[in-house]
């Protein structure tokens, strides 16, 4: 009776490893949407950088329309005024 048992023991010990196992996976993968969602996440933090970027090329276009508004100026004539 005993060698009965034993197969049943061990399949609930891989059982409840497996069920473990994916209890830990589940956890991590709900943790890593709370840091991707949550206020100051990932989500945040990319928009914040796009935001930043956009803010960057603005001033480089502004720079750019300056210099061509001299140049166009200059050629134009109407630098001299």
């Amino acid at each position: 009776m005993t060698q009965s048992n034993e197969p049943n023991y061990r399949d609930l010990l891989t059982r409840i490893a497996q069920a473990e196992y994916r209890l830990t996976k589940i956890e991590n993968t709900q943790e890593q949407l709370e840091n991707t969602m949550t206020p100051g996440g990932y989500i945040t933090e990319a928009f914040e950088q796009v935001h930043r970027e956009m803010d960057e090329l603005m001033g480089e276009i502004r720079q750019m329309n300056g210099k061509i508004d001299i140049i166009l100026r200059h050629i134009t004539g109407q630098g001299n005024l």
